[in-house]
């Protein structure tokens, strides 16, 4: 664990929980809030699209007793969210929360980059939290068992092609489309197998090419783990908690 503290005497305190995609983060962020009753501030960019819920994993992570608060609540028709815009958001939610403490979860490596760019001119008391990368096969195993979830879902709700197949209809949607974890795996498989990505919701494919687009998913979202951890650990790795400093109410919930 890396913490650092900004301002010592500032409000409000801010604990942020980084580390890769499908580590744990929501958990770890939940169980802390539920500790000390603070609500959660979500620093993920892909997460303020409301028609990818499922794809972004926004889905299903409101939880009784916890009060999650999202960027915004954007649709792909707004483009996306850049992230000098991205962390003005989540400053002036922080904010506005204040002064009580806040919770910030997130994995948007261009995000938290720009968010400890501006650490020094934070009026936060601010200590982070790095989540550990898991052995590798485990990690994919893992991200396997999601991906899966998220093409074929135990729960009513949209599956991530319900949500690529209403996207890929609209041209003008096709390039940010691509360019989404997830998304660009299960084209590739299109491409492959010559299925129709309009229709691909409908479609009734068989088990081998849905186990394919897991496998596929999961590969490239440890992929884009590894390179988040790197990142997480350049950015914050040097953040040390000094001896003897107290962080407070939030810091001994955990």
């Amino acid at each position: 664990m890396a913490e650092k503290e900004t301002l010592p005497a500032a409000r409000p305190f801010v604990h942020l929980i980084a580390g890769p995609t499908g580590v744990g983060k929501s958990a770890a962020a939940t169980e802390l809030a539920r500790a000390a009753g603070a609500p959660i501030v979500v620093a993920d960019r892909l997460q303020c699209f409301t028609d990818l819920a499922t794809t972004s994993a926004r889905a299903g992570a409101e939880v009784p007793d916890v009060r999650r608060h999202w960027l915004g609540d954007r649709t792909f028709a707004d483009g996306d969210l850049s992230a000098a815009a991205a962390t003005d958001a989540l400053v002036g939610l922080v904010t506005r929360l204040g002064p009580r403490p806040v919770i910030v979860e997130g994995g948007s490596i261009s995000l938290l980059r720009e968010l400890a760019a501006r650490g020094a001119g934070l009026p936060w008391r601010l200590t982070v939290r790095l989540l550990p990368l898991p052995d590798r096969a485990v990690y994919v195993a893992a991200l396997t068992r999601r991906a899966r979830e998220m093409l074929a879902p135990t729960t009513p709700g949209r599956s991530l092609l319900d949500e690529l197949a209403a996207l890929w209809r609209d041209p003008g949607h096709r390039l940010l489309a691509a360019s989404v974890n997830g998304f660009e795996a299960v084209l590739e498989c299109c491409a492959k197998y010559t299925l129709d990505v309009e229709t691909i919701d409908k479609q009734d494919l068989p088990a081998h090419i849905l186990n394919r687009m897991a496998a596929l998913i999961a590969e490239r979202h440890a992929e884009h783990g590894i390179l988040q951890h790197r990142a997480f650990t350049e950015i914050f790795g040097e953040w040390t908690t000094g001896p003897g400093i107290d962080f407070g109410p939030l810091e001994r919930a955990a």
